[in-house]
């Protein structure tokens, strides 16, 4: 009984010391006016304790999941019926700009197995910008592919996302710095409000129900379609004080922190340059595919096209568009879109391109 007491506290000392370091992370890159502060900061000293500490603490409930809410009643805020009917008119765009991105992703899958000699079948799958947990499910179900190298390309590409994006949303190029500004005159004066708490845990409630439904991302879609609801019918939704989106950016870096592991596998210096640099070229080719989409729609911003178009992860690139006032709708739309599309569309592609290729290797062989 003693030994079990004395386990339990030590794992709550490592989590204390854990959380500890997200939050001086996070200030230390707030310091620095870093991008995306409380969600890099926390992220990078997280990774950094786990690898000096030697231990990965068991987290009492899903941080990521509790930050969502926070993110999912943010996105939703911004909803309005104005806002609904520019959605629809966006469909087309949004068709075709996940289509050339998943071409040009499986044209990098291509380049990679031959670079780096892995399976085609195991590089397509970590190079399709469906998100880790999403492509790891999906590749599951599919025999012949390497979850260790669907791993890794993934948490490449998140890493060389969350990194890059920021950056090039804050340079000059899209005028990121302006935006910032913007933001922080309009949101630092926030306070709170019990509606708020009472809301969020709502937001609660009902995403837990969305989970059940095996929807993605149900503790960021769930709290979005409840609090955009509520906005759209002209009801007064409280905005969240800046102090508690910056807890909930904490709490999803600190998740991606301990998510980024990078497993066992042949040759990993060169197969990660490999990867790294693929993963810098799709990031490139989404602002390029950026400058397309404000040519073709002129009503979207070219920060808003680029974090929309961005292949990374919704939460984070949500996060990324309110830090810097970009159209939050637009932008969860097009990322929800492509997720929706990679989740219902690639794995029944996947499964018949590899097998109609095996068909016609068999029948050259014989």
């Amino acid at each position: 009984m003693r030994v079990l007491i004395f386990i339990e506290g030590i794992e709550i000392m490592s989590l204390l010391l854990l959380c500890l370091s997200a939050v001086l992370g996070g200030w230390v890159f707030q310091v620095c006016q870093l991008p995306l502060a409380w969600l890099l900061g926390p992220m990078f000293s997280t990774i950094l304790y786990v690898r000096l500490a030697k231990n990965s603490p068991k987290l009492p409930f899903s941080f990521r999941d509790i930050g969502l809410l926070v993110i999912g009643y943010l996105i939703g805020k911004q909803f309005t019926k104005q806002t609904l009917v520019e959605m629809g008119s966006h469909l087309p765009s949004m068709l075709l700009m996940t289509v050339i991105m998943i071409a040009f992703s499986l044209i990098l899958a291509f380049i990679t197995s031959k670079l780096t000699h892995s399976n085609l079948k195991s590089t397509v799958a970590g190079s399709i910008p469906g998100g880790l947990s999403q492509m790891i499910a999906i590749s599951s179900e599919i025999k012949g592919i390497d979850l260790t190298v669907v791993t890794v390309i993934q948490i490449s590409r998140i890493l060389s996302v969350i990194i890059l994006v920021p950056l090039l949303v804050y340079s000059p190029i899209l005028y990121g710095n302006q935006a910032t500004s913007s933001v922080a005159t309009t949101t630092g004066s926030v306070s709170y409000h019990w509606m708020i708490f009472l809301l969020l845990f709502c937001c609660y409630l009902i995403a837990s129900l969305v989970k059940k439904w095996k929807f993605p991302a149900p503790f960021m879609i769930g709290p979005m379609l409840f609090i955009a609801t509520i906005s759209i019918a002209g009801l007064d939704v409280p905005a969240i004080p800046t102090t508690l989106v910056c807890v909930a950016q904490t709490l999803i870096g600190i998740h991606l922190g301990l998510q980024i592991k990078f497993g066992n596998i042949e040759n990993k210096a060169k197969f990660l340059s490999v990867v790294t640099v693929t993963s810098t070229l799709l990031v490139l080719f989404s602002l390029l595919l950026g400058y397309i989409l404000i040519s073709i729609d002129s009503d979207i911003s070219l920060l808003t096209a680029f974090i929309g178009l961005a292949p990374g992860g919704m939460a984070e690139m949500a996060v990324l568009g309110q830090s810097v006032h970009a159209n939050l709708p637009i932008i969860t739309t097009y990322q929800l879109f492509r997720l929706l599309f990679i989740l219902f569309c690639v794995p029944i592609m996947m499964k018949w391109g590899f097998q109609h290729a095996e068909k016609r290797l068999e029948e050259r062989k014989g």
